[in-house]
């Protein structure tokens, strides 16, 4: 048995690949639709051939902090005191583990936990670079890191536009800093802020203008919540440490901010109550991990957030 955790759901289906190496007897069961019993059931089950199967299960939050039936619980504990030898499952959840549960504890101690995550630059850059030899093609540093800033560093994103990139060539060669400028566009970035800053300002027109063209331009709105989740995250912050009364080179220092970023935040958060940027991070989180679980369409997601900060 395993446990994947991470927020990367590219990330997360290549470990699964590599676990089960291509094998076409493989089952997946979403624990939002289903229960403990239901994994319990068919990691029991063993055909009449006798065959390795492989079972993964979707939002394993047990692990997590989320609350779940004792007796689901009890049922998992007794199946991993004598686990069937011919099913291989595979936990996953896009939450934070919860480290302090029994469930955790025992699992740990006899089976592989791994979060799923690349958190280091370099490591990030390699991946990119194994990804684009994997494909035939070629590509410098210069190129890479350009793509990585582009995407945030957030390797779902940078898959997502490697693979626009892949097509744009349609046969293995150099991947020039030229196009790659053109295909991951700056211009791109820049209409992402503005749509940021529309909604912000709660200038409805001007971001359900800019949308719809980054909806034309293929744009993952993944990319556009991230934004916004980072600019109400900054504004709650900056109002949080004025109102305890921090100098504002403090505020700049322990945010990591520029005179202007800070000024901007505070201007904008002048706009709204304190309670409901609370709310508003709560909810873009909860659109996060419904999209990540496949539970929700990304840009009704992103169009009914806009009307929740609107109304």
């Amino acid at each position: 048995m395993y446990l994947l955790y991470g927020e990367s759901f590219r990330l997360m289906e290549e470990d699964i690949e590599k676990i089960i190496k291509e094998n076409p007897n493989r089952i997946t069961i979403d624990l939002n639709t289903s229960t403990l019993k239901d994994v319990i059931a068919e990691a029991t089950f063993v055909s009449m051939f006798q065959e390795q199967k492989y079972i993964v299960v979707r939002n394993a939050d047990f692990f997590t902090s989320v609350k779940t039936k004792e007796e689901d619980i009890e049922l998992l504990l007794k199946y991993m005191k004598n686990p069937v030898s011919l099913s291989t499952i595979i936990f996953t959840t896009y939450r934070k583990i919860d480290t302090r549960k029994k469930i955790y504890k025992e699992f740990s101690r006899q089976y592989k936990v791994k979060m799923v995550d690349i958190t280091d630059k370099i490591e990030l850059m390699n991946k990119i670079r194994d990804k684009v030899f994997q494909h035939k093609f070629k590509i410098e540093n210069e190129t890479i890191e350009y793509i990585e800033n582009a995407c945030q560093n957030k390797y779902d994103l940078i898959y997502n536009e490697l693979e626009k990139i892949f097509l744009y060539y349609k046969e293995p060669q150099k991947i020039e800093f030229s196009d790659v400028k053109q295909i991951v566009s700056r211009t791109l970035q820049d209409n992402n802020f503005k749509f940021v800053d529309a909604v912000i300002q709660k200038n409805m027109s001007v971001a359900l203008t800019i949308l719809e063209d980054l909806y034309t331009l293929k744009v993952d709105p993944i990319v556009l919540l991230s934004l916004l989740s980072r600019e109400f995250h900054m504004m709650l912050s900056v109002t949080f440490l004025q109102r305890q009364g921090f100098p504002f080179t403090n505020i700049l220092s322990k945010l990591g901010l520029q005179d202007w970023q800070a000024k901007k935040y505070s201007k904008n958060a002048s706009l709204y109550y304190e309670e409901d940027l609370k709310t508003y991070i709560k909810e873009l989180g909860k659109i996060d991990y419904r999209i990540k679980s496949g539970l929700g369409n990304r840009f009704l997601e992103l169009k009914n957030f806009l009307l929740f900060v609107w109304s």
